[in-house]
């Protein structure tokens, strides 16, 4: 019987049991069979706390129906952002999308390590990637109103699910076999205005399972978020204030720079260095009295005219989400069924920003200058009658053509419109065959993105020649003259700017079941397979290849491209003496430019039913994306710096863009831990995690780079080229393989049920958070940057794990007060987070830190159900209406004066929803 066995795993392994590939089926969803669930996790008998119950050898924090409730989130992203485990360093949402290009893009990053490697999973299967971004997956497009419960895997799992899985999984469970009709209602008011939600959904169930073999669970969402803009929050309604804690670097009209037309070109047309381009600062003349004139104000930090875009900016786009989703399963016999589930939806959000801002720095990027022979800059002859003669004068530039500064308050406000579109489906059939459990499934992904600029979006090299020489331009106005006004609105490109589609198709199969009978317990074990196929298309319209757009900061070339994957996984459960046991799982996946196999053991140890004791190692890998490797390479412009072989000062061309010959990333990563149901209701878990991840996918700074090959680094001199006079003619920039990262903790699991009783009810009491004791960050110079609670280094520069916002906090929890009685409900919620030290002071002689203190909000929900078949439920998020901790933001994103990444500008916020069931 036992080689029967064997043999039946081996002839099955070709095309069974595989979530685990890169299409994430190795494993299966939670509410299957237990040797079926995407972690292994045995029940705890003698507690009366379903956390105890599903404990096992892996730390997994499960957020139940009820969970999300209380929290009052109206999407997926909201919902994640109440996890102690999960931060917003390496992630996005769509608050920081304000002027950027993140294309209405929300994301998840577990332990701080980046969304690239945190894997998301929807009933136990991968969702396809963001197509614009092509590294991580958009939260917001898993329907909220299909989420039954959500399972956080807290530790590494690329030996089960393969890549990504390297800081933790998210596992989305949908409703299922759900009977009945269920009508959902919600509203939202903020106290300073703006932000509105207004939101509806319905859920509907036809047939039980088993009685009628077969059901029908359909549900639809449909919300709408108004937006909310700088000047509707005191605390964000100004890039500058006098305590130096804001610097307001946002370029005005009228900043003069001395202009040189003799910059050269090689024989390609392009310029070997932008020297020239940028030329010298000599003022702007309506400093520092007049500033107000072109819309600006006087920074006495700066000493010269600066904008202040915070006013007009979003904190909060204006966002609309429709989505579908079901599940449909019908009995074959009873030991055999046929399932198909999945989700669509639509989510639009416009973005709003200043108007574009032009100077030679800015143009010196767009590449369609050097193609037109075109200077990169706006130039002021001294015919002009707003040519400022004394300044000109008093920098020894008098009658020379002079360079200026422009905001193109005429063009309008940059508005953008990002609409996605996200498929996801996945059909098969599952059942018991001679005692073994067998699944196999394809699974189809796919997301559209499109980008539409609606306003404020220029064509740079028009704009140019039409004010440059231009008499009638006053550069020193804020708006012009109505006829010339006409003409720069008319410079405004409207229409679709990016449009991306990714597709990803897979096929995988698995069996699991009862291996061998030991003395300690049953030997249970599940091998499989799977296959996958990735499309990736990226189509930027012609202006945006062109780079001529203001605003998208250089070209955008189109990308087409494609691989496959396949994948191979086994795993068993090992019972060594009775309540000890092994998890023991090895998982080898293959793609076109590399293999990997990682491992993982788990071991739990439950010596007497009060306690259990767990622990875990394991390896993993990221695979690059597609973007990452195979992204066209185009030539650019480097910031400003200086070479230290022949001192120049200046920009350089830059190469960017994919490399071919990138590597997976590695992680190693290994957990302890301990639950303990001390006394019945009371549950306590405490787990120690350490994660190192090596040979990370990066970019290197010029200014790196040079320095490097200036060293004689061998890794480096060849990143460099000068023409024969020791000239740089290009920098390379491309993605490269460098850097680690070593993160340490502890997380902290307690649910206490306080009290059961007829008389007051029922009183509940969870605490979930995460104390981080290292995050330190290799860079390639082998430079180690300590990063917990800390975005600055020694020397005040923006820490690299953080460079694109967020905050690795030292601690972070949730606390959660529940009551229950008879019809009534009432929760009490804590969010806190420890404080960090941010940027230094603008305006200090030395450097001086600042220290952002801890801060928590609190909220307070109400519920009641005492009218048949109606639960009425109302709200008020941060009760207590707190306001941000003052910061500078580094240069992560255009809002100031806060942290959007851990902020929500809604503020104290009231809410009220109805749910009705038929």
């Amino acid at each position: 019987m036992i080689k029967q066995t064997v043999l039946a795993r081996s002839l099955r392994v070709m095309f069974a049991g595989g979530v685990a590939a890169g299409v994430g089926l190795a494993a299966l969803p939670a509410m299957a069979q237990e040797t079926a669930a995407p972690v292994a996790r045995v029940e705890v008998t003698g507690s009366s706390i379903k956390r105890a119950d599903v404990e096992g050898s892996l730390p997994v924090q499960v957020v139940s129906a009820a969970d999300i409730k209380r929290t009052g989130a109206t999407n997926t992203a909201e919902l994640l952002t109440t996890l102690s485990s999960n931060s917003m360093a390496g992630a996005t949402n769509q608050a920081q999308g304000a002027g950027l290009s993140t294309y209405g893009m929300s994301s998840a990053s577990l332990r701080g390590l980046g969304a690239s490697k945190t894997l998301i999973l929807v009933n136990g299967r991968r969702l396809g990637n963001y197509a614009t971004d092509g590294t991580a997956v958009d939260v917001n497009s898993i329907p909220l109103a299909s989420i039954d419960h959500v399972e956080v895997l807290k530790d590494g799992a690329s030996g089960v699910y393969g890549s990504d899985a390297i800081g933790g999984v998210i596992n989305f469970i949908t409703r299922q076999n759900y009977q009945g009709v269920e009508v959902n209602g919600y509203t939202s008011v903020s106290r300073y205005g703006g932000g509105q939600t207004h939101k509806a959904s319905i859920i509907g169930g036809w047939g039980d399972f088993d009685e009628d073999r077969y059901n029908i669970t359909v549900s639809a969402d449909f919300s709408k978020d108004n937006a909310i803009f700088g000047n509707q929050r005191d605390y964000a309604n100004t890039a500058w204030n006098n305590n130096g804690l804001r610097d307001a670097s946002a370029t005005p009209s009228g900043n003069f720079s001395t202009f040189d037309p003799v910059t050269t070109r090689n024989a390609n047309g392009v310029i070997p260095n932008a020297l020239n381009t940028i030329g010298r600062g000599i003022g702007n003349p309506l400093s520092p009295n007049n500033c107000a004139a072109n819309g600006s104000a006087f920074d006495a930090n700066l000493g010269t005219c600066r904008y202040d875009s915070s006013p007009v900016l979003n904190l909060v786009p204006a966002t609309k989400r429709a989505n579908v989703g079901g599940s449909f399963r019908f009995k074959l016999n009873d030991k055999a069924e046929f399932f198909m589930e999945g989700f669509v939806s639509r989510n639009e959000t416009t973005q709003s920003a200043q108007p574009s801002p032009y100077s030679a720095s800015f143009l010196s990027t767009d590449p369609a200058f050097q193609t037109q022979n075109l200077y990169p800059a706006i130039i002021v002859s001294p015919s002009s009658p707003y040519y400022p003669a004394n300044l000109a004068a008093a920098n020894g530039v008098a009658g020379q053509p002079l360079t200026v500064s422009y905001r193109a308050f005429d063009g309008g406000g940059r508005v953008a419109k990002d609409t996605a579109i996200a498929s996801h489906l996945a059909m098969g059939f599952r059942g018991t065959v001679k005692g073994f459990d067998y699944d196999v499934a394809y699974t189809h992904n796919s997301s559209d993105v499109t980008e539409r600029a609606i306003q404020g979006y220029q064509n740079q090299t028009a704009l140019v020649k039409l004010l440059s020489n231009n008499n009638a331009f006053n550069p020193l106005a804020q708006y012009q003259s109505a006829d010339l006004a006409q003409q720069i609105y008319a410079t405004n490109y409207v229409g679709a700017v990016m449009n991306a589609t990714l597709r990803n198709d897979s096929l995988a199969a698995r069996i699991s079941g009862d291996l061998y009978q030991l003395p300690a317990g049953m030997m249970k074990f599940a091998v499989g397979a799977s296959m996958a196929d990735e499309n990736l298309s990226i189509n930027p319209s012609q202006a945006y290849q062109s780079g001529d757009v203001s605003g998208y900061g250089g070209a955008q070339l189109p990308l087409s491209t494609s691989r496959n994957s396949s994948a191979v996984f086994a795993e068993t459960i090992i019972p060594i003496v009775k309540h000890l046991e092994a998890d023991v799982a090895v998982r080898h996946d293959r793609y076109p430019n590399a293999s990997a196999t990682n491992p993982k053991v788990s071991l739990r140890w439950q010596p007497i039913s009060q306690v259990l004791l767990r622990g875990s190692y394991g390896k993993g890998f990221r695979e690059p994306s597609l973007p990452e490797l195979y992204n066209q390479q185009t030539i650019g412009t480097s910031p400003n710096l200086t070479d230290p072989q022949t001192g120049q000062f200046g920009q350089f061309n830059q190469t960017y863009g994919g490399n071919r010959n990138l590597q997976p990333e590695k992680s190693e990563q290994s957990s302890l831990g301990i639950v303990v149901d001390p006394v019945k209701g009371l549950s306590v878990a405490v787990d120690w995690w350490k994660i190192n991840v090596n040979n990370l996918v990066t970019t290197l700074t010029p200014s790196f780079t040079l320095a490097q090959a200036y060293a004689g680094n061998p890794l480096y001199t060849g990143l460099v080229t000068r023409d024969p006079a020791g000239n740089i003619t290009n920098i390379v920039g491309t993605n490269i393989n460098a850097g680690s990262v070593k993160t340490e903790g502890v997380d902290l699991d307690l649910r206490w049920a306080i009290l059961k009783s007829p008389t007051y009810g029922n009183f509940n009491l969870r605490l979930n958070g995460t104390y981080t004791s290292k995050y330190d960050l290799t860079l390639a110079d082998g430079t180690v940057q300590r990063s917990v609670a800390r975005t600055i280094d020694n020397e005040g520069n923006v820490l690299s794990a953080v460079n694109q916002g967020g905050v690795i906090f030292r601690w972070k929890d949730q606390l959660t007060l529940d009551w229950k009685y008879k019809q009534y409900g009432l929760s009490l919620t804590n969010n806190f987070q420890s404080g960090y030290w941010d940027s230094y002071r603008a305006d200090a002689d030395e450097p001086i830190a600042q220290h952002v203190g801890a801060f928590s909000t609190w909220d307070l929900q109400g519920t009641y159900g005492g009218i048949k078949n109606l639960t009425l439920t109302a709200g008020v998020k941060n009760l207590f209406n707190r306001k941000p901790p003052e910061v500078i933001t580094g240069g992560s994103f255009f809002q100031t004066g806060y942290d959007p990444t851990y902020y929500d500008p809604h503020g104290q916020t009231g809410y009220v929803s109805a749910s009705y069931q038929f």
